[in-house]
């Protein structure tokens, strides 16, 4: 046995280093994304925004709108956005036991979506009196819940499996998304336009009073998900070997929903339905790091803040005016899913 620990400590180290790695990236292409865009600048030039906004100094309009109230809010919820979908990706799962499964899995983004399109469309607002932007993000985010809880409701039944409450969750989300779509027909091309922007998933609408509420709910979702990173290893070998160490899998199952449901709730609410992310950030860490959720959840993490950053950056010099990030982040995920869905062995999820 004794043989064995520098194996297994090397192991151990390959995964940090794939989490370390992409933490890096991270802060490296976050400061890259600064840069990129139809208005160009230099590093100097962003260290010193930066730098004089921190103390409080005065900074050229022009710098301080682009650089600081634009860029770098962007940046920061990219990062979040992408660590929150791909956390969530990898939790569902592995509670469902399904590489299908991902953030968007309880019908979140449809539901969110109707309650953006009854808000631009009809004009209904949750709480009457409100600003249009304000109003949106509630409905949003109140909206996005409401599959949730059908989803858990149903999922209190003892014969529902996790195949069943992907399918249930599907199901709903069609509903949601067939009302959206009527609402739709009647908007004028402009309503149209700005709903239809939401719907692919963009950034560029981020500003700074958005970044406290998502990091907020982001940071204490991912705590309380990788606190529980032990029952998540237990219950991928099976509900019977996980009950008889004493782990309530209904429950936890059911707890972990909600919490990755909120989280991506949160995002969804600001950024619209950015797509993929949840399905090959945590692929591509299982693929260095395993199945292992002590390992998994970080790395998940760090490369799902990585790729939306990547993907947020070719979005910005896309086209005349740039594309929405969610249209490329499935220009890019949708090939990379098909290549790790076709190359994955079986018992990889057995």
């Amino acid at each position: 046995m004794a043989t064995r620990h520098p194996e297994y400590r090397g192991y151990c180290r390959k995964k940090v280093i794939f989490t370390i790695g992409f933490m890096v990236a991270v802060v490296f292409l976050s400061m890259f994304s600064l840069k990129v865009g139809f208005y160009e600048t230099t590093y100097s030039e962003i260290f010193d925004v930066i730098w004089k906004n921190l103390n409080g100094m005065e900074v050229p309009r022009q710098d301080q709108v682009i650089i600081w109230e634009s860029r770098v809010p962007e940046a920061i919820v990219a990062i979040l956005t992408g660590a929150a979908l791909s956390v969530g990706g990898a939790v569902m799962q592995t509670v469902l036991r399904n590489p299908l499964a991902d953030s968007y899995t309880m019908g979140i983004s449809s539901g969110a979506f109707f309650g953006v399109t009854i808000a631009a469309i009809a004009g209904v607002s949750l709480i009457p009196g409100i600003g249009s932007e304000l109003a949106t993000i509630i409905n949003a985010f109140v909206f996005s819940l409401i599959p949730v809880a059908i989803v858990l409701m149903i999922s209190r039944n003892r014969k529902m499996t996790p195949t069943k409450i992907i399918l249930v969750g599907i199901a709903i989300m069609y509903v949601f998304s067939a009302v959206s779509t009527l609402l739709m027909l009647t908007a004028d091309s402009e309503t149209l336009a700005d709903v239809y922007s939401w719907r692919v998933g963009t950034l560029s609408n981020i500003a700074w009073n958005h970044v406290g509420v998502i990091l907020v709910f982001v940071v204490a979702g991912i705590a309380y998900l990788m606190f529980n990173n032990r029952k998540y290893n237990l219950m991928m070998a099976g509900d019977n070997c996980a009950q008889s160490m004493g782990i309530d899998t209904k429950r936890t199952t059911l707890t972990s929903m909600t919490v990755v449901s909120l989280i991506t709730a949160a995002v969804v609410s600001f950024t619209g339905t950015i797509g993929f992310v949840g399905l090959v950030g945590p692929h591509i860490a299982r693929i260095f790091v395993g199945s292992e959720s002590k390992y998994l959840i970080p790395a998940s993490a760090a490369f799902g803040a990585a790729f939306l950053l990547i993907a947020d950056c070719i979005s910005r010099v896309s086209g005349t005016y740039g594309l929405p990030v969610g249209v490329v982040s499935a220009i890019i995920g949708c090939p990379l899913f098909v290549i790790i869905l076709v190359k994955m062995r079986s018992k990889e999820w057995a």
